[in-house]
């Protein structure tokens, strides 16, 4: 059984603007804040966890979420001045119930998924840098804390610190004279060594450039079964890769191809810049935040929420939803009775949703651009530049390949994400109510004929999703509880 201390009172003055008005801790990496990764690490490792102290600044961030999330026992206490990361680490030793169980010190900003480490026995977690100037640096006898050039045989310290016995801990990190947590531990060392622990998944998110660095190498981890990520930080690109005997996977990967690939010149000022590569789909990591995680995890006004909606609205009426080509148009109608009808009939969706298809099919339009997986869990905004960018498109059409379309098919999409809740059903986190009453002023206001089929055409499409989400029993039987209920009700 350990006790586990987490510091976090620090100004972080090197993640601003981003740190302006939250802790450095609740900062998110894909919609997950800083401190539920630790959290969940430490209950990762599979050893009993008697209490965590979290030690908070000037922001009460930390204790909300705290409030809110399923553990029963962190504890929050304020660093009265900061003081530095030894003091933090004082305050919350002293604040532990019982100080003499093994400890483990996690910085609030040290993002580590590692699962097997031995927490509650001695030893410091590290990680090989090229710049040790910007660490504490250990050859496993001295300290270095931020040295003027690299040190021989020297690995930087990352983070988390763990300690056999929590009592002598106690005495280190009160009774060290100095601001910096080697001091303590050279104390420490009085009583015991430490093994030297070695990680590769360690992921800084001490400065602006090293969040998104962070940013961009988890976006690896969420790459769906048949897919994987690769992030170059040289030329700041991801590149897609299926699995090479996945027929669906690589036919998914040349269908996104050819979308972005026939995008007009303007279009593509919407979406990331595209490499020619054969084998994969290679792309510019853009810096932002998806709508779905902003709307999801921030404290939004009404007025900014309405204002991200509507853009999303102007943008797809302005530069997709347009005339279609003739030939596209000639073959427009096969295509849709293959998305609205037969692909309702394929996947064993019931009447009801049938005659949302036909209704559906009957306000069909071909347009020049459709995204036609247009929901905010593929939109990502950038708020320093106040710019929209479209991700992970479906890339077809029926049978056809690339960006030609239905603008139905975009607003259902749309629909079934904000009026329907998709992204809750999938996620269990809920938007907050204004996002659905937003969504339904601005469809009266720009498509007011269509107003019920759109909402309607929003739960056919979380029903016809129902077969892809067989992974996961739970979150399939709520989507199916949804769309029964909303077909009971509307009938």
């Amino acid at each position: 059984m350990i006790n586990v201390v987490i510091p976090a009172a620090g100004e972080a003055t090197r993640l601003k603007p981003l740190t302006a008005n939250c802790s450095k801790a609740m900062i998110r990496v894909h919609g997950k804040p800083t401190i539920e990764y630790i959290i969940e690490s430490v209950h990762n490792n599979g050893i009993e966890v008697k209490q965590i102290v979290i030690v908070d600044g000037k922001h009460d961030d930390i204790r909300e979420w705290v409030a809110k999330s399923k553990y029963n026992n962190i504890k929050c206490v304020k660093q009265g001045s900061l003081n530095g990361p030894r003091d933090a680490i004082d305050v919350g030793i002293k604040s532990l119930e019982n100080p003499t169980y093994p400890l483990v010190v996690w910085l609030g900003d040290a993002i580590i998924l590692e699962e097997e480490l031995p927490l509650g026995t001695d030893f410091l977690l590290t990680k090989e840098v090229e710049d040790h100037f910007a660490w504490c640096m250990w050859d496993g006898k001295k300290y270095f804390n931020k040295p003027k050039e690299n040190i021989d045989q020297a690995s930087a310290l990352v983070g988390l610190y763990s300690f056999s016995r929590g009592y002598e801990a106690y005495h280190a990190f009160h009774y060290a004279k100095g601001y910096d947590i080697s001091d303590a531990l050279e104390l420490y060392e009085e009583h015991a060594s430490f093994d030297n622990i070695n990680t590769e998944k360690w992921y800084d998110i001490g400065d602006i450039s090293s969040y998104h660095k962070t940013c961009a190498t988890l976006l690896t981890f969420k790459a769906r079964e048949f897919n994987s990520f690769e992030y170059n930080s040289d030329l700041n690109m991801i590149t897609k890769w299926p699995q090479s005997d996945n027929k669906f996977a690589v036919k998914t990967i040349m269908n996104e191809k050819n979308w972005y690939e026939s995008l007009s010149p303007v279009q593509s000022m919407f979406v990331p810049k595209i490499l020619p590569d054969p084998y994969a789909l290679t792309m510019s990591y853009e810096s932002g935040i998806l709508l779905s995680d902003l709307f999801m995890h921030e404290d939004l006004s009404p007025s900014t929420i309405e204002y991200l909606i509507e853009k999303v609205f102007i943008i797809m009426n302005k530069y997709f939803h347009k005339k279609a080509t003739l030939e596209f148009v000639a073959d427009f109608q096969d295509n849709a009775e293959k998305m609205w009808i037969d692909k309702t009939k394929d996947r064993g969706v019931d009447d009801y949703y049938l005659d949302v298809a036909e209704k559906c099919l009957n306000r069909a339009r071909p347009v020049s651009g459709m995204h036609g997986d247009l929901h905010f869990g593929n939109i990502l905004y950038n708020p320093y530049n106040d710019s929209i960018t479209l991700l992970d498109p479906r890339g077809s059409y029926g049978d056809h390949i690339g960006c030609g379309g239905d603008w139905m098919y975009d607003m259902c999409k749309l629909s079934h994400d904000l009026f329907h809740g998709y992204n809750e059903l999938v996620t269990g986190h809920k938007y907050p109510q204004t996002v659905c009453e937003s969504f339904g002023r601005l469809v009266h206001k720009y498509y007011p004929d269509a107003y019920d089929d759109i909402i309607d055409g929003g739960a056919l499409l979380i029903a016809t999703c129902l077969p892809l989400h067989y992974d996961c029993e739970e979150r399939q039987q709520r989507m199916r509880d949804y769309v029964n209920e909303y077909a009971n009700l509307s009938s």
